[in-house]
């Protein structure tokens, strides 16, 4: 008997978290296929009924984990734009978000992304250019801010993510997030 839609969809999700898990700690290189679908507890044949290579699974996980990331979410109606920004900030710019805690493809796949296909660099540029429209569309509801503005601050906090991920002292780390927290604060007026 066939497998249902649901049962390849929820198949197709398993490997696209344990990819995303895998490739965010230690990179597309040192990740193989047989690793992945061992880490998900399946076979090699069951990756090729979804993905057509590893870069062709590279790029739906990073797809898949922005679209799982907390900026991809509905806003809880309860709350304004204002502290739904100032919440995102706090979340991004956490010691446990630098350790691994729901990552940020953008900032987790920072370095690596740049050695990738150009089909995996759009797609990369697609998830930022999205996380600057998600942001623009909040901020622009209680705050005077242009394009030149967003771009910077989701530079800065995704450049600090990664450079606070390379670091071994975590007070060092908690200073680095806090001043770029205070400086994404006062550009997004959510000090």
């Amino acid at each position: 008997m066939p497998y249902t839609k649901k049962h390849k969809e929820n198949t197709r999700i398993k490997i696209l978290e344990s990819a995303f898990r895998l490739f965010t700690a230690k990179g597309f290189d040192g990740v193989t296929v047989n690793v992945i679908m061992n880490d998900c507890g399946l076979t090699r044949g069951a990756f090729y009924a979804h993905f057509t290579s590893k870069a062709d699974l590279y790029a739906a996980s990073l797809k898949f984990s922005a679209s799982s990331s907390n900026l991809a979410k509905l806003k809880p109606v309860n709350i304004s734009d204002k502290e739904w920004v100032s919440l995102l900030l706090d979340g991004y710019l956490s010691f446990e978000h630098v350790q691994g805690i729901q990552p940020c493809p953008l900032a987790f796949l920072a370095t690596d992304i740049n050695t990738r296909s150009e089909e995996t660099k759009a797609v990369y540029a697609g998830v930022y250019h999205g996380m600057n429209k998600a942001m623009m569309e909040f901020t622009t509801s209680y705050v005077d801010c242009d394009e030149q503005d967003i771009l910077s601050v989701t530079a800065m906090i995704i450049g600090a993510v990664a450079i606070a991920r390379t670091m071994g002292n975590k007070n060092a780390v908690i200073k680095l997030l806090a001043a770029c927290r205070r400086e994404a604060g006062l550009k997004l007026g959510v000090i």
